[in-house]
């Protein structure tokens, strides 16, 4: 007689069989997992377009091949993926994304303004054989959290005080084209005597201006990136906080031993110290501190385009991020928070707006622009990767002959005309734009229209590189 049948003639077939299957349960649930991955982006990045492709491809990987370099969906290991993002309080908007980009003619789905979630269980075939004994599925549990870029430029504030803060934003605005921009409001300044008794009024006027100064920094025409506080320009559930009535000092007192409690500078110092508790520490240690991987979207074409102060700006915006992304040992996050990232993908928008032997020179040139602060990441132990990508590919590949040569071109929907057009959308550089590079007028990298995105059928040529960041972000817990 053999051991189960011993056992049963023992216990009983049906308290065995209820045994067995218990422990199958526990079994299966140790091969559970659960994965959280923040993603954020500079402005106009193409975060909501990012995300909307990204769980779109997710949901139909088990009927589609659009993932080839997704390793568990490639090999048909995705057995199916359920969407439980209405169990989250603030779901992202996925439908109307989908809606918006599978109309005709598509459109770009709205922009997200606050914190929102997709939650996903992805169930799938285990590739080793112990997994496989154990039990013939397994379920990955991931939510990806969508929140602003402008909430992560915050972070620096957690290591500034307020008159250091100030001191930076007065090197800034000293500059164009924050200098020009900021005349008045600076002017405005001026006049205020900052030891004086604060006066409210005074302080919100000043607030409501400066407000209205970030969001002409930051709009498609200047596209500045460094904006702090980021709750000014996309204040969430804080629109009507007296915390947001924040603004740096530019002309502050010689001799800040005088200032005095109520006063104007005393009000503003108070209001940031309590922007940093109560707002920026308390986001990242309810919401940071359980993020496991970070995505940060970085749309390289359009500082580009934009000239010389753009591109510093966004390189200070990235610097200023990656200096704060310090989670190792002896950095303040550790300290602050205890997070838990170990791996940050930086990805370059929009490779479909340079040709396909473009790709490679998108990648290091982001790599170039954050080389210093992602070394220091690296020493911490932190996995990084620059990798150029394009969420819902806007271009196909055409090809123009000129003087006799053959040339790699793009044709797409003109975004600003709604013409169809094949053009040589230019090269990006391999190194670090010289003065004579921005008095050329060398960078007109021409934004497009989006191509459908189906409901079905999808296929790798809908994206670039979307299923190496999938690999890169996850491929290690299947």
């Amino acid at each position: 007689m053999g051991l189960g049948s011993r056992l049963k003639s023992l216990i009983g077939e049906d308290l065995l069989d209820d045994i067995q299957h218990q422990l199958k349960e526990v079994a299966t649930q140790g091969l559970d997992r659960h994965l959280k991955i923040a993603v954020t982006g500079l402005s106009r990045s193409g975060k909501t377009v990012f995300i909307t492709s990204l769980v779109h491809h997710l949901l139909e990987a088990n009927q589609s091949r659009s993932l080839p370099f997704f390793e568990v969906a490639s090999d048909q290991r995705i057995i199916s993926v359920k969407d439980l993002s209405s169990s989250s309080d603030s779901p992202f908007p996925l439908r109307q994304s989908v809606q918006a980009l599978g109309q005709e003619p598509p459109l770009w789905p709205e922009s997200t303004t606050g914190l929102s979630e997709v939650k996903l269980a992805i169930r799938y075939k285990p590739s080793g054989r112990l997994q496989r004994l154990i039990n013939d599925s397994a379920t990955l549990y991931l939510d990806i959290i969508d929140y602003p870029g402008e909430w992560l430029l915050d972070l620096p504030l957690l290591h500034l005080d307020f008159a250091q803060w100030c001191r930076k934003q007065q090197q800034l605005f000293s500059v164009e084209p924050r200098a020009s921009l900021a005349a008045n409001w600076s002017k405005a300044q001026s006049d205020i005597d900052w030891l004086a008794p604060a006066d409210d009024d005074t302080l919100a006027i000043l607030s409501s201006e400066y407000t209205k100064l970030l969001h002409l920094l930051r709009n498609q025409e200047n596209a500045l990136s460094m904006i702090q506080p980021g709750r000014c320009v996309l204040p969430g559930e804080l629109a009507s906080s007296t915390l947001l009535q924040l603004f740096p000092i530019l002309n502050p007192p010689p001799d800040l031993s005088q200032i005095t409690a109520g006063s104007m500078y005393q009000r503003l110092q108070q209001r940031y110290d309590d922007y940093r508790e109560q707002i920026v520490k308390r986001f990242y240690r309810e919401h940071f501190s359980r993020f496991d991987r970070q995505v940060v979207l970085v749309d390289c074409l359009k500082a580009l385009n934009h000239g010389k102060p753009c591109f510093d700006d966004m390189k200070l915006a990235l610097t200023e991020i990656l200096q704060s992304f310090n989670y190792g040992s002896s950095g303040f996050l550790r300290r602050l928070f205890s997070p838990q990232i170990d791996k940050v993908l930086f990805a370059s928008s929009k490779a479909d707006h340079v040709t396909a032997n473009q790709h490679h020179n998108l990648d290091k040139f982001l790599e170039l622009i954050i080389q210093d602060a992602q070394r220091e990441m690296r020493f911490e132990g932190i996995d990084t990767r620059c990798m150029a990508l394009a969420s819902i590919r806007s271009t196909e590949s055409a090809e123009a002959v000129l003087d006799g040569q053959t040339i790699s071109c793009l044709k797409g929907i003109n975004k600003e005309t709604g013409e169809t057009m094949a053009l040589f959308p230019g090269e990006v550089p391999v190194e670090l734009p010289t003065g004579k590079d921005w008095n050329s007028s060398r960078f007109r990298f021409l934004d497009f229209a989006p191509c459908k995105l189906p409901q079905t059928d999808l296929k790798p040529t809908h994206h670039i590189r979307l299923d190496q960041a999938l690999e890169y972000l996850t491929g290690d817990m299947f």
